[in-house]
């Protein structure tokens, strides 16, 4: 029992020093596998680079593939935006700075611009706030007030029917604004047959008025129009009212078509545009002809049709009938008959004081106004229609309806010449 102990103690011992041979474990499938595998396989795992020198034209063609694409597939052009939803945006947000919690400027003390805001926010819900900021920028209007001599030296004015009155008038039948005119024709041709399909307003009646009023867009004016009303408005008493009234159109307006009323010029009157419309003759009669959403009488389209729709619903055109003839009269002057756009006389009674046309009125038979345009030697006499009256509803004198039919004859004449009647 004693060497039986002592012999599997020394059998122990020589097994942990390994001079007894243990069976070795067998590997699994998946490590056989593994050692399977040639060297060559692992370096190349390892050492990702030699790939990629292996295949070189595969980098070296990368580039050139992109580089061969179209311009406007690598960069495509952004849609343009339009234009003139961001004019009204822009206008937008310059409005909505116009604000003071109270009244200031030139015309802060001044009752009747207190009792004008209130009743604008009143009537109108305007803010208080908004009034009192844009009323705070007005500018008293100097030369506006001394051209209606409301301040400064007095100056005379020319009546109309004076001796030599037309001669003294303002030139505007000119070669400038003829051909001025021939070339805004050219230019709006198609606005301004619009204009005659809907309105059978002729062309050159239309050219006439924005001829004598800008020389076609040249001339719209200096004035800043807030500056002007309310200068006219509070302080010129004989016509307070009318300008008043005028400042209430030129606000609302402003608000309607999203102007910014402390940015629009146009005369010391307050008229503006190409076709110089006063505030409430915008507001009744201007038009958006272009179709493009708003009503800009600084755009020619707009201007035309704006022009003829004044015409027809103001003015009471009419169709196919002539505005004023020449007629012959035996004497130097004339006296004893009133003359002027609102007088009526029949053709037969005129003819038997003396009276001759010119040309056969294009068979018109009807009544007539008598329109003396006096020279320094001599007294000129046309016969008016109702159309003559239209015209004069535009503005109120025999010279400036002259004017203006004078223009549009001289503009039609020289277009036929050049053009015919295409």
């Amino acid at each position: 029992m004693k060497y039986s102990r002592i012999l599997l103690f020394l059998l122990i011992l020589l097994l942990g020093n390994g001079c007894v041979k243990r069976d070795e474990a067998k590997p699994s499938s998946s490590t056989i596998v593994v050692n399977q595998r040639p060297n060559t396989n692992i370096v190349t795992h390892q050492e990702p680079q030699v790939i990629i020198e292996q295949q070189p034209q595969v980098i070296t063609q990368q580039p050139q593939i992109i580089t061969q694409q179209p311009p406007h597939i690598i960069q495509p052009q952004p849609q343009p935006q339009p234009q003139q939803l961001s004019q009204v945006q822009q206008t937008l947000m310059e409005v909505s700075r116009i604000r003071s919690p109270y009244l200031s400027g030139v015309y802060a003390n001044n009752p009747k611009l207190r009792r004008f805001i209130d009743e604008m926010v009143r009537k109108y819900n305007f803010r208080r706030d908004y009034l009192y900021g844009l009323f705070s920028s007005v500018n008293r209007d100097v030369k506006a007030l001394k051209k209606y001599n409301v301040i400064g030296k007095p100056k005379a004015r020319q009546k109309e029917n004076s001796v030599g009155s037309w001669d003294r008038y303002p030139r505007f039948v000119t070669e400038d604004r003829i051909q001025n005119g021939i070339e805004f024709w050219n230019n709006n041709r198609y606005y301004l047959e619009k204009a005659y399909y809907i309105y059978h307003v002729p062309p050159e009646y239309i050219l006439g008025i924005i001829g004598v009023e800008t020389n076609f867009g040249r001339n719209t004016g200096k004035h800043r129009l807030i500056d002007a009303l309310t200068s006219l408005s509070l302080e010129y008493k004989k016509r307070s009212s009318f300008f008043t009234k005028q400042l209430e159109e030129y606000l609302l307006l402003t608000k309607e078509q999203k102007m910014n009323p402390l940015k629009i010029r146009g005369s010391y009157g307050g008229a503006f545009g190409i076709v110089q419309f006063m505030p409430d003759s915008f507001r009744k009669y201007a038009v958006d002809f272009n179709g493009d959403g708003i009503a800009n009488l600084f755009d020619p389209a707009d201007a035309i049709g704006s022009t003829a729709n004044f015409f027809i619903n103001k003015g009471k055109w009419q169709p196919n009938l002539p505005v004023a003839m020449r007629v012959l009269y035996p004497k130097k002057r004339l006296y004893g008959l009133k003359t002027g756009y609102k007088t009526e006389y029949s053709q037969e009674y005129l003819k038997s004081l003396g009276m001759r046309p010119t040309g056969d009125f294009n068979g018109y038979r009807g009544p007539v106004s008598l329109i003396k345009l006096s020279h320094y030697d001599r007294d000129e006499l046309w016969w008016g229609t109702k159309n003559f009256y239209a015209i004069a509803r535009y503005n109120p004198r025999d010279y400036y309806v002259m004017s203006v039919h004078l223009l549009a004859q001289a503009i039609k004449n020289r277009y036929y010449q050049i053009y015919g009647n295409q």
